[in-house]
């Protein structure tokens, strides 16, 4: 399967696979072959490492411990252990989120899936589907696919050709092609 297609009218014709947006992962490329009525598939084109409270500590001990043999100064080994002691804190938290990150979602006529490593987390049938809704906490950006009961599938900004994958998921849902927003 190729890394990447141009994305079309979201249909593929008989005996072709579907139209792929990003690079995907070994699982998620097995698990999206064994999908023969899969329109659209788009990966998340981030990783497990991506996440700040993570990334911040870890890099913040390099620094310090690093510069502490050559400046020589006993506050920086502080420092290093401390952004350490952080970095090993977090790690479970990063492991227990990354986990229920979507790595790829895919549309087949009846429903959209959301996949970690090849396996289904969610999923949602298009009738169920009730709106596609944008939303904002803290500055991050997420769309949900909202169906029945306020049950949702979570959409985030790193997901390759968003805008795409939202078009097509407001027309296999037959909903407007704009929210009450304009996204």
């Amino acid at each position: 399967m190729p890394d990447a297609e141009p994305s079309g009218d979201g249909g593929t014709a008989p005996g072709s696979g579907p139209t792929v947006a990003g690079r995907l992962r070994r699982r998620d490329a097995a698990a999206l072959n064994a999908r023969p009525t899969a329109i659209r598939a788009h990966s998340y084109e981030g990783g497990w490492y991506n996440n700040a409270t993570f990334v911040f500590p870890a890099l913040a001990a390099l620094v310090a411990l690093i510069a502490w043999p050559i400046a020589g100064a006993a506050e920086l080994l502080g420092i290093g252990l401390f952004f350490l002691v952080v970095t090993g804190v977090m790690l479970p938290l990063v492991a227990l989120t990354w986990r229920r990150t979507p790595t790829l979602i895919v549309l087949t006529p009846e429903r959209i899936e959301a996949l970690h490593q090849g396996e289904t987390r969610q999923a949602l049938a298009w009738a169920e589907v009730s709106d596609v809704r944008r939303v904002e906490t803290m500055g991050n950006v997420r769309w949900y696919v909202v169906g029945r009961d306020e049950d949702h599938l979570t959409l985030e900004g790193e997901i390759a050709e968003l805008e795409a994958l939202l078009a097509d998921a407001r027309r296999l849902a037959g909903l407007p092609a704009v929210d009450a927003d304009g996204a």
